[in-house]
């Protein structure tokens, strides 16, 4: 090929270059997006479908007995003297949905002013659950604001607005939320998840997590909260007799400058604030003394943490 011919040949390959690649990373980009868009609704598109609702007239006082195998719980106060009962179920495939929730055969009952809903488990294999997206179960209930609640999952949250009763709660696999909740006698249970309350008046209070962190607003005069593996957070509404244990977490009490207490805190390092006035022991390894001249007692231990006494 004649030289001239060769280098203008080379010439119009190098501008075809600079003038075709970016068009083609631009329709690749389109081809890219397009793809995205239209996969992306299908792989996050799901319904949540109610599949159970039922209302109850009943009084003040009564029970509400919850036992859902695998499920999220939520209860809230209504003012009215009624109780509502719903179900839903969240799938990326109705027709699924439904199957788990008649697999779960669940049955809600009524005895005076008592309710009752319990399921059983769907039983769902593997290869179905990773066919089908999963399956998502909330049972939301709603009962007069004063109302003792016995409420338990095996695999879920369960979730508690401001009501009044005696109340238990126990999940094996999930965080326990409460509102502003007053009884006699409270009791929370979680092997693995965190508990969380605005505000807890009792007058015996357990909190109990295996793994997870607690953070509470307390007024009881009897208090016992317990994480095997977890920080603890307690805010002192009042003064009561408080016992708090970690094996491996942080221990931070926040309360009144004027708190009355015999206090025994053991633990890795130990700060008490410069506002509370205690007598007594107090080196990085614990404290054993009076705040404020002595009152109920204050034990923390954490076999692995810190333990602080703050203003509140």
């Amino acid at each position: 090929m004649d030289p001239a011919y060769r280098w203008t040949f080379l010439g119009l390959c190098a501008m075809a270059v600079v003038l075709v690649a970016p068009r083609i990373d631009d329709i690749a980009t389109l081809i890219r997006d397009r793809v995205d868009h239209e996969a992306t609704p299908r792989r996050q598109q799901r319904s949540r479908d109610l599949l159970l609702d039922r209302q109850f007239d009943v009084r003040h006082g009564g029970t509400l007995v919850v036992d859902v195998p695998d499920g999220d719980v939520r209860v809230r106060a209504n003012p009215d003297a009624r109780a509502t009962v719903k179900v839903f179920i969240s799938t990326r495939d109705r027709d699924w949905g439904r199957e788990v929730f008649e697999r779960m055969d669940f049955d809600v009952g009524r005895t005076g002013d008592d309710l009752s809903v319990t399921a059983t488990s769907p039983n769902v294999r593997d290869y179905e659950w990773s066919d089908n997206g999963g399956a998502g179960v909330q049972v939301e209930i709603t009962v007069p604001q004063t109302f003792n609640l016995d409420v338990a999952t095996s695999d879920g949250d369960i979730d508690i607005g401001d009501v009044a009763g005696r109340i238990e709660l126990r999940t094996s696999d999930g965080d326990v939320n409460l509102g502003h909740v007053r009884g006699t006698e409270i009791s929370v249970t979680t092997s693995d998840g965190d508990v969380s309350a605005t505000a807890i008046e009792a007058d015996q209070l357990v909190i109990q997590t295996n793994d997870g962190d607690v953070q509470v607003t307390v007024d009881s005069p009897s208090s016992r909260i317990t994480t095997g593996d977890g920080d603890i957070h307690l805010y002192l509404a009042a003064r009561g007799e408080v016992m708090l244990r970690t094996g491996d977490g942080d221990i931070t009490i926040y309360a009144d400058p004027s708190l009355a207490a015999d206090v025994e805190l053991r633990g890795e390092d130990v700060q008490v604030g410069s506002g509370f006035r205690l007598e007594g022991r107090v080196d990085h390894r614990g404290a054993d003394g009076q705040l404020n001249g002595g009152g109920p007692r204050l034990v923390a231990e954490t076999g692995d943490g810190t333990i602080s006494i703050r203003s509140r």
